[in-house]
């Protein structure tokens, strides 16, 4: 009779889990971006100092070539996702506020819930930290959250595999797992960090508040300034934030003379041009830290699987039995799949977290 029906089912079961990364030819070839289309070459700046060593380190040698990947188009595909969930619901709310008659029923179902989660993240987790500027800065940060999480979930479905079978390979993938993405979604919280800073030192010289807290827990951080003109707040707003992103620690109190002024000013400075090379090195380790985060975490998770999912033939053999390793490996690698389906939603969650974090200290910074 051969073997029984457990054991033919227990081998179906595992070539099945086998064909998501055995069209890849190793656990590395099934994380690494492949190119589908060259877009174009260059070789400007391999002569110069700097840029010329970061291009070759990250590029190789030139003609540097930029090709279109499979992680690129992931992100096309996870932004496509993103309009098509949020673009219907965001009209439906633009028609409320319109004042047009519309469905006023209670959303329901996937609808609901995406709703109840994007309410959770703003009362439970952004609201207690930036206060009433919180509807400034959500729809960048519901933004992030929801486009990390649909490019992390898009990472679990077993995309490439499924090609595979009809002769397409390497056309999907983990998009979070590739660096220039985690890199390019850190630039990003780097850049809101600080026009979220400048925006409101431009708010405060328009409205004539020289500092960023104005509650009656900071009084001594702010006082009365002339207000300024659109056009002149535009020009200083730049520059105070700069002459602000690090603390002055001798600085004169508003009490004191001008003598007193001038010599705090000469002993404040040094100090603060020290502090300020310490605050500028903070500011490029905050995206750094956000890109690596995302970057290894995701990168891990599918290393992980797509390695325990190799150790069958590795350990058994492709004509060998597969009751006790493939149970075995299959069970494992489920176990870790539920893992990575928290980390998916975890590594968004911290990603969105940390970029408040970040906001609220450029926005109202303690010095």
């Amino acid at each position: 009779m051969g073997r029984g029906l457990p054991e033919q089912m227990i081998n179906l079961a595992t070539h099945l889990m086998l064909l998501t990364n055995m069209a890849a030819g190793s656990p590395e070839d099934h994380v690494r971006p492949h190119a589908i289309a060259k877009l174009f070459e260059w070789d400007w700046g391999a002569d110069l100092p700097v840029i010329g060593w970061l291009l070759d380190l990250g590029m190789g040698k030139p003609p540097y070539t930029f090709y279109f990947t499979n992680h690129l188009l992931m992100t096309l595909v996870a932004a496509a996702v993103t309009l098509a969930i949020f673009v219907p619901m965001g009209r439906r709310y633009a028609t409320q506020l319109a004042g047009v008659p519309v469905d006023e029923s209670v959303p329901r179902g996937f609808t609901g819930l995406v709703e109840a989660l994007m309410d959770a993240l703003r009362t439970g987790v952004v609201k207690p930290v930036l206060g009433d500027q919180v509807d400034r800065y959500m729809p960048f940060l519901w933004t992030a959250f929801f486009y990390i999480l649909i490019n992390n979930l898009l990472g679990m479905i077993p995309l490439d595999a499924m090609l595979s079978l009809v002769g397409v390979k390497h056309m999907a993938g983990t998009a979070t797992g590739n660096l220039n993405v985690t890199g390019g979604l850190a630039l990003c919280a780097f850049g809101m960090f600080h026009i979220a800073g400048v925006k409101q030192v431009f708010e405060d010289l328009v409205s004539g508040n020289h500092g960023h807290h104005h509650d009656e827990d900071h009084d001594d951080h702010s006082a009365r300034v002339a207000k300024k003109s659109a056009g002149t707040a535009f020009v200083l707003a730049p520059l105070l934030y700069i002459w602000n992103f690090a603390p002055h620690v001798f600085a004169a109190g508003p009490g004191a003379s001008a003598g007193m002024k001038f010599i705090m000013t000469i002993v404040d400075v040094p100090m603060w041009a020290g502090l300020f090379v310490l605050e500028l090195i903070g500011a490029i380790v905050k995206p750094f830290a956000l890109c690596m985060r995302l970057f290894a975490n995701m990168l891990a998770g599918h290393t992980v699987l797509a390695s325990l999912l190799f150790l069958i033939p590795a350990w058994e053999g492709f004509s060998a039995a597969y009751l006790g390793t493939g149970l075995t490996i299959a069970i494992g690698c489920t176990a870790i799949s539920c893992l990575e389906l928290f980390v998916a939603f975890l590594q968004a969650f911290i990603f969105m977290f940390l970029s408040t974090m970040f906001i609220n200290m450029a926005a109202n910074p303690e010095h």
